[in-house]
């Protein structure tokens, strides 16, 4: 037997183990944030499109580089064609008008070369350098603009599991003290003291307790797998962090660069480098040419031993100028300079919407703070007068129907309460996130 009390204690510990192994417990909204960073498939591919796009930069430099090409062929002239040639070239006593048949040439022919190439002076390159940098840091603001769109869906999942957890305890509060009052209220319907209705009327109440209490579970669970789902993690969720009075917020902290001012701006800049780019396309380029290339010619094949060997070598400069190609290219600049103004008009109205709008988050969130602070303090006097309501009510100094009347008024509180405890935390979280520096 105590082999098996042993097998069965190490069972139920690894049971335990692969529980634990597989929830996740967060103790605050930066938890949350940190692991989605590490683990949302969103962010992962944005990711992954910077990687690319610091490789497009690097694939620009490379560009100035010089270019290098090597060729090789062989040629197995199976008939070689005859030339005419007159006669008296080679025989001066040749009647004149006489043409001789010569043949020039070898039959196997072996041919390299290597050409290189490098532009010295082409500013198409460097301003598509410029642009690929540009590139690189859209894709990083695009990182900071997924992470500011997820971070605001994980907050609203997060805070609303918080949201529900209140109001699971205070239905549960609910519950226990209507079933009190419903138990007092059969007692005295039994004992012929109230009416049905009033009997009645505490059952209702019983009933909306019992019904809040179930939809607060319920609609937990779903944004529970709400917030598993923008996690990308199959892991079981709790939540450990409190509302308490060390819970709130502090609006003191400057706010950081905004993702999408940063996204106008960079846009504006790339707008900026095509329109001078489109103009540098009337800018001469001059480039370095350097070719070596050698004849092996012979009569035997893959045999050089009665061969001939015909090197070449040369070095230029190629200097090209664009004098008319149409008004095509005129055409384009102009369409870049309209570009970039827009760009540029985006960017501007950009930066004064989010001072606008960092001076409403503030007036938001001080609004929501005071009037869930109000709220706050208004329940627990609503919750002295109904607990002070039930012990007169033990007491018989006031009837069921007064009992239940603190009752109902203390819900609505509550309902008044919960209203304000959300309105804070969606601007709580608004602030927040316009307080974290994204961009990195």
């Amino acid at each position: 037997m105590i082999p098996l009390k042993k097998h069965a204690l190490v069972l139920a510990l690894l049971c335990c183990t692969v529980m634990l192994q597989a929830q996740v417990t967060f103790k605050s909204l930066q938890e949350v944030w940190d692991f989605a960073d590490a683990h949302n498939a969103g962010i992962k591919t944005a990711e992954i499109n910077k990687t690319i796009a610091a490789t497009g930069v690097k694939q620009a430099y490379g560009a100035l580089l010089p270019s290098v090409t090597a060729n090789g062929g062989f040629t197995d002239n199976l008939q070689i064609q005859s030339t005419l040639i007159p006669a008296n070239l080679f025989d001066p006593a040749a009647p004149a008008g006489t043409y001789t048949e010569a043949t020039f040439g070898r039959r196997y022919n072996y041919s390299g070369n290597v050409i290189a190439e490098m532009d010295i002076l082409n500013t198409q390159d460097w301003f598509a350098v410029k642009a690929a940098k540009l590139n690189k840091e859209i894709a990083a603001i695009s990182i900071a603009q997924s992470k500011k769109d997820l971070y605001g869906q994980l907050a609203n999942s997060y805070y609303s599991c918080m949201l529900l957890s209140e109001a699971e305890r205070l239905s549960l509060e609910n519950l226990r003290a209507i079933s009190d009052v419903y138990a007092i209220s059969l007692q005295k319907f039994n004992d012929g003291l109230i009416s049905e209705v009033t009997l009645n009327l505490a059952g209702i109440n019983k009933e909306k307790a019992e019904k809040s209490l179930d939809v607060a579970r319920q609609n937990k669970l779903l944004q529970l797998n709400t917030l598993k789902s923008l996690l990308g993690s199959d892991q079981d969720i709790e939540i450990t962090e409190e509302l308490n009075e060390d819970f709130l917020f502090s609006a003191d902290t400057g706010f950081a660069p905004d993702p999408t001012v940063q996204l106008y701006s960079l846009q504006a800049m790339v707008s900026k480098n095509e329109m001078q780019s489109q103009r540098a396309a009337f800018a001469p380029t001059l480039s370095a040419v350097y070719q070596y290339s050698t004849l092996v010619a012979g009569d035997d094949f893959a045999s050089f031993a009665n061969s001939n060997t015909i090197p070449q070598q040369y070095w230029g400069l190629r200097l090209s100028v664009p004098i008319f190609a149409g008004n095509s290219k005129r055409y384009e600049v102009q369409k870049a300079k309209l570009d970039y103004a827009a760009k540029q008009e985006q960017y501007n109205n950009a930066v004064l919407q989010n001072t606008i709008n960092n001076t409403n988050l503030l007036i938001a969130y001080r609004g929501a703070l005071q009037a869930y602070t109000a709220s706050k303090s208004i329940l627990e006097r609503y919750r002295a007068n109904d607990a002070h309501a039930a012990q007169r009510m033990q007491e018989g100094l006031i009837s069921l129907d007064e009992r239940l009347d603190f009752y109902s008024d203390m819900i609505i509180s509550q309902n008044e309460y919960l209203q304000s405890m959300s309105d804070y935390l969606i601007q709580e979280y608004r602030l927040k996130i316009s307080q974290t520096n994204l961009i990195r």
